[in-house]
């Protein structure tokens, strides 16, 4: 008879480490071979407490999951990869990119000052680019600029860092907001999803009402729905259950968090009404979730 072993995801600072290598202002930059080579271009899923990592793919291909969701990348992309997502990576040998990690405190000032930029810090992101992109040819080189400062201790480096850091982050919104301009001719309404996102970010716990969501951004209900649809082809009803039911898969797998702990902490009135709501949205109890995920991923003797 096999006993199923709770084994929760490991956290490190960085893939394979326990804690981060001194470096200031907790800034690393590393090629994709440095690490990935040890572990036969295969990095397990993991994820990380504080740090908020891109990882540029330069003419190669990845195979890359984040969360549950999981793609076939091939040509030039970035990744951006916040604080708790679990992720994993499998790359052919001698695949060539770039892993950036960074403090997510870091970007602080620079979300306060741009708050759109908060949606690459809080969702992770896919992000193409042609080899020929002036924006990718900028990704490259504030990655350069920031390697390079980390070579010496320069007075003032901690600003240099953050700013290029900034710089970096910037393009890549750039370069997103391109792509969905090409794919949908309202930047408003784009701007508008943008910031129900960072809403839905911060108070899905909270469980708020779609009015509420609503009222917070100046529009009705009917047109928010209609936004949502356009954007994720989902009601906003839909989109709040699908983040509640990620947060749960996570804390499930990932975690041995009891469900009372973890339904009050997702916000639902008892334990029996989260088990109610993960089932009619997932097809099972979540205990037998956790013990089908678990047996899936090798964790029973």
């Amino acid at each position: 008879m096999h006993r199923v072993r709770q084994q929760p995801i490991p956290q490190f600072a960085l893939y394979g480490e326990s804690s981060l290598k001194q470096q200031p202002g907790l800034v690393h930059i590393e090629d994709i071979a440095d690490r990935s080579r040890e572990h036969d271009w295969l990095i397990k899923p993991h994820r990380h407490t504080r740090l908020f990592q891109i990882l540029l793919l330069i003419k190669g291909k990845l195979q890359v999951q984040l969360d549950e969701s999981s793609q076939e990348l091939q040509g030039n992309w970035a990744v951006s990869i916040p604080p708790g997502c679990v992720h994993s990576f499998q790359f052919p040998a001698d695949t060539q990119g770039i892993v950036l990690s960074a403090e997510a405190s870091l970007f602080s000032l620079q979300t306060q000052q741009f708050q759109s930029l908060t949606a690459l810090l809080t969702n992770p992101h896919t992000v193409n680019f042609e080899e020929q992109d002036v924006l990718f040819a900028q990704v490259q080189t504030y990655l350069a600029l920031i390697r390079q400062e980390l070579k010496q201790a320069y007075i003032g480096q901690e600003a240099m860092l953050s700013w290029l850091l900034a710089t970096l982050l910037m393009s890549l919104w750039r370069q997103l907001q391109y792509t969905d301009t090409q794919m949908h001719s309202n930047p408003k309404s784009s701007q508008t999803f943008q910031h129900f996102r960072q809403l839905l970010e911060a108070h899905y716990r909270d469980q708020w009402e779609v009015q509420t969501y609503a009222d917070a951004l100046h529009t009705s209900v009917s047109s928010l729905n209609r936004l949502c649809q356009e954007k994720a082809g989902s009601s906003v009803k839909g989109l709040l259950q699908e983040r509640l039911l990620l947060e749960a898969k996570r804390r499930l797998i990932y975690t041995q968090e009891s469900l009372e702990r973890i339904a009050d902490s997702l916000g639902f009135k008892d334990p029996a009404y989260f088990s109610r709501f993960f089932k009619k949205l997932a097809g099972l109890p979540p205990s037998d979730y956790r013990k089908a995920k678990y047996l899936e991923m090798g964790t029973s003797e």
